[in-house]
């Protein structure tokens, strides 16, 4: 079954259309928050890691520090529910983690502006000139969030296979909508796109084993699976490092064996 990835405006209905597709799906629903949660059980640096990220976006060369390993931790964490199918995940730019991946619905919701300034200042219990301001505020900032994060502009229609309005359709048509194209056989998961995300959550495990090791957190080291057989490629190393990262390495479950090819570290692959 797939796994839908929400991703919302300020203030759009999503929380609703989430209620909607629980009650009618019974799939698991899960936000940042959840996510976030699962980051905090790898131990103090992730902890550290999480909490700074939003301040840092402001200080270039602090968030530059902090862009790598929180990716790489929040996309574990979404790998991880990811696993099991059956799956909701709602948002900003939680689909802009993981790349394609064939029973992976990307789904952007939005709402015309009178929708969501009534929602916001039921919500926020404010007027109406400081609900335009806070919504506006709020698109802003996480505009450039996904930018400064991931490179990509949120409101792209190119990184979604459904964009939504609800100016002339009701949440209930929305959540029929998306439930009938979940049922369709393209969003289906094979054997084949199962193994892709067990690929890639075994991939990011050893990315975030080192990522999370004081030993080796500043190496920027990409790992690729075939099996359970790891391929690093990342910076050239002295004996006395590649021992340690080996050691991580193979402490992972799942891995199998490791080689490390000196070069670059490749680019995290996020949604094209």
């Amino acid at each position: 079954m797939p796994v839908i990835l929400i991703s919302r405006g300020t203030m759009s209905g999503a929380t609703l259309l989430v209620d909607c597709l629980r009650e009618r799906t019974g799939y698991r629903c899960i936000t940042r928050e959840d996510l976030v949660g699962l980051v905090n059980q790898h131990g103090e640096i992730a902890n550290r890691t999480v909490e700074t990220i939003g301040r840092a976006a402001r200080a270039y060369e602090q968030f530059s520090q902090l862009r790598r390993p929180y990716v790489i931790l929040m996309r574990l964490a979404l790998l991880e529910f990811a696993l099991h199918d059956n799956l909701v995940y709602s948002g900003y730019s939680g689909h802009l983690l993981v790349p394609y991946v064939r029973h992976f619905i990307r789904v952007r919701i939005s709402a015309p502006l009178p929708l969501r300034v009534r929602m916001t200042m039921d919500r926020l219990k404010c007027g109406e000139e400081e609900a335009k301001e806070y919504i506006l505020q709020e698109d802003q900032r996480r505009g450039q969030w996904a930018r400064f994060m991931y490179g990509k502009e949120i409101r792209d229609p190119h990184l979604y296979d459904l964009w939504v309005n609800l100016e002339r359709m009701s949440l209930q048509a929305v959540c029929s909508l998306i439930q009938e194209m979940a049922r369709e056989s393209e969003f289906q998961a094979t054997p084949e796109s199962q193994a892709e995300v067990e690929k890639l959550h075994l991939e990011t495990l050893v990315e975030a084993a080192l990522a999370m090791d004081p030993r080796t957190q500043a190496l920027e080291v990409g790992a690729q699976a075939e099996g359970g057989r790891i391929e690093l490629l990342g910076p050239y190393l002295e004996d006395d490092q590649l021992k340690v990262v080996e050691s991580i390495v193979l402490g992972v479950d799942g891995v199998q064996g490791m080689i490390y090819t000196p070069g670059y570290a490749p680019t995290l692959s996020m949604t094209p």
